[in-house]
């Protein structure tokens, strides 16, 4: 089984495929989903990078607390395997009984772990 100390020493090639896999498996909505949930993300136009618009005014904003900034992948992967999108102080009290939310987080570790094995039988 995957983990996050897997995903630290993973190559930057197969973060991103595997990155591009949970995307590909769930889907833009659900993924997005996530990200927004995970830290007020989201996916860039072409769906290959995690981006965020920090500031008062999002994607208006500019300077020094606002414009456009890129968000690790792999911090993502890292997050999706440890324990902390269960984190009921962050995520409310019996998140883990909330069907839907599980349903994405498992699906996404699946789907990164079907990219994993394919990768490493190739």
């Amino acid at each position: 089984m995957m983990s996050s100390s897997n995903v630290s020493s993973m190559s930057n090639a197969d973060v991103g495929k595997a990155f591009n896999a949970v995307v590909k498996g769930i889907g833009r909505n659900d993924i997005g989903e996530i990200l927004f949930n995970w830290n007020e993300s989201q996916l860039n136009m072409d769906g290959d990078k995690i981006i965020s618009y920090p500031g008062r005014d999002g994607v208006f904003s500019r300077g020094k607390e606002g414009g456009k900034v890129n968000i690790s992948k792999r911090d993502f992967l890292d997050w999706i395997f440890r324990d902390d999108p269960f984190d009921e102080k962050v995520y409310g009290a019996n998140i883990r009984n909330d069907a839907e939310w599980t349903g994405l987080i498992h699906r996404a570790r699946d789907a990164t772990l079907i990219e994993n094995t394919s990768s490493t039988n190739n």
